[in-house]
């Protein structure tokens, strides 16, 4: 079997009572799903944001896809980084959206860079995928005060409940005040959704409102609902499982650095390496002993996986270089 390390899944499953609330509803699975008003108006409390500020979706994908229609054209491009979430890309040639692109990390201001282009939308993923850094929502805030009304900054928070958090960030209410930045999330990462495809964007009514208009009925499912709702019942779920994943970070960093990997700063559930000798097979390599991460060039996006998955994966890493350095001997 092999492990996989390259789609960022949180290693746990869902927390407790997900279950329960999932088995109390298959009687009623041959209905139609009803409105997701009840998550919504649990999203609006928690967040303490008006609920016509808050839109639930099949998993943060589906509200960036209809970001996407909404506020990108032919004649109105979108922008970000490179490299970065592979779903943007996607999403620009899917709507036919001009695409601008800037090297991560960007050298000088983006709102610069910006300027002179008629930019719909500007989307980044903070933390950064696949690099693992953050940006403050004041960042997000003041880049989307330089930009005009009409081009709409899409922040992605779908890895922000792993981050170190200041205790004087800016809430995502006073983000959601701004007329033109939207924030997604997701229940697939640290709640352990993912095979449920439920998430989230909170924005100004006007941006909601535009998103509302272009969703599909019944696009997201009574049972997505019911446990995004479980989940969000207990809410030390969150804080317990962040700490986990920085001491599993922490101590695969640490392995990995010791054996030559370059690894970048991260406060996500990945890291961002850069594996020793040069070689540009490692992702190949490593799948051969089945371990699955996920290349990006030459580099490696790695996810922070169980103590049991860091162990394997070392373990892999180590054959691996043991094999290099055989060959460099019989070479030389």
């Amino acid at each position: 079997m092999t492990l996989r390390l390259h789609a960022n899944e949180h290693p746990q499953g869902p927390p407790a009572g997900v279950a329960d609330a999932l088995h109390a509803l298959i009687p009623e699975l041959h209905r139609y799903p009803a409105a997701s008003s009840a998550l919504e108006t649990a999203i609006a409390e928690l967040y303490d944001v008006p609920l016509n500020r808050v839109l639930v979706g099949a998993g943060s994908a589906e509200i960036i896809s209809l970001a996407w229609r909404a506020f990108t054209g032919p004649d109105r491009a979108a922008f970000f980084h490179e490299p970065e979430f592979e779903f943007y890309p996607m999403l620009a040639a899917q709507c036919g959206t001009p695409a601008l692109t800037r090297p991560w990390p960007l050298d000088g201001d983006l709102a610069t860079h910006l300027a002179d282009a008629s930019v719909g939308l500007v989307a980044l993923s903070n933390p950064h995928n696949p690099t693992g850094s953050a940006r403050p929502r004041r960042e997000i805030a003041d880049l989307a005060g330089r930009l005009p009304d009409t081009t709409v900054v899409l922040n992605d928070e779908a890895y922000h409940d792993y981050a170190d958090v200041d205790d004087g960030e800016l809430s995502l209410g006073a983000l959601s005040d701004l007329p033109n930045v939207l924030t997604t999330r997701t229940f697939s990462k640290i709640h352990g959704l993912a095979g449920l495809r439920i998430g989230y964007g909170i924005g100004n009514a006007c941006l909601i409102g535009a998103l509302r208009s272009l969703q599909t009925p019944f696009s997201v499912s009574t049972a997505a609902c019911t446990a995004a709702l479980a989940a969000l019942a207990d809410p030390s779920v969150p804080a317990e499982r962040r700490a986990h994943n920085r001491r599993q970070r922490d101590s695969l960093a640490d392995a990995l650095t010791a054996r030559g990997f370059e690894v970048s700063p991260s406060q996500a559930n990945f890291l961002y390496v850069r594996p020793p000798h040069g070689r540009s097979t490692w992702a190949a390599d490593l799948l051969d002993r089945g371990v699955r991460v996920q290349p990006v060039g030459a580099d490696l996006r790695v996810t922070v996986g169980s103590a049991t998955d860091v162990a394997a994966l070392i373990t892999a890493v180590d054959d691996l270089l043991s094999a290099v350095q055989t060959n460099n001997l019989g070479e030389s």
